[in-house]
């Protein structure tokens, strides 16, 4: 990722290709390197994670300059109770499926021809995975270990 500042106006996201096209009479190195990019007010952003917030509108801003080095700029603002309740809506439908395939993978173990041992261990396992909607908060399940 990169951004290009031209005549104090940052330009963000910025290619390699948009650079090749605003300067049609120029012939570029198949390879730039950064310091050649610099010398056309093209820099490099460096990845930063995004905030995983559910309570939060995330978006991508302008990168910011620290210590020398542009990196990607997360906006948070708060979310209507409305986008809340949508993302709690879609991640428990989310841990649901999960849920429902883990189960299905150990249906086996519930057969008639299971010895009792082996049932009793994956019984225990499968209410745990029955329990998980009964914990708080979706985006941070505890997970039943597989026996």
């Amino acid at each position: 990722m990169y951004l290009r500042i031209v005549n104090n106006t940052t330009t963000y996201p910025y290619t390699i290709k948009e650079l090749r096209d605003s300067l049609p009479n120029v012939s570029l190195p198949a390879n730039l390197s950064n310091e050649q990019l610099v010398e056309w007010d093209m820099y490099d952003v460096q990845f930063s994670a995004a905030p995983n917030d559910y309570t939060k509108n995330i978006t991508e801003g302008t990168p910011v300059l620290t210590d020398g080095v542009y990196y990607q700029n997360w906006i948070q603002t708060d979310a209507s109770q409305s986008e809340i309740d949508y993302r709690l809506e879609n991640q428990w439908f989310i841990i649901r499926e999960t849920r429902n395939e883990l189960l299905t993978e150990c249906d086996w173990t519930q057969l008639a021809d299971i010895p009792s041992e082996t049932k009793a261990i994956w019984s225990e396992y499968r209410q745990s995975l029955r329990d998980i909607t009964s914990q708080t908060n979706p985006f941070s399940i505890t997970w039943p270990v597989k026996p």
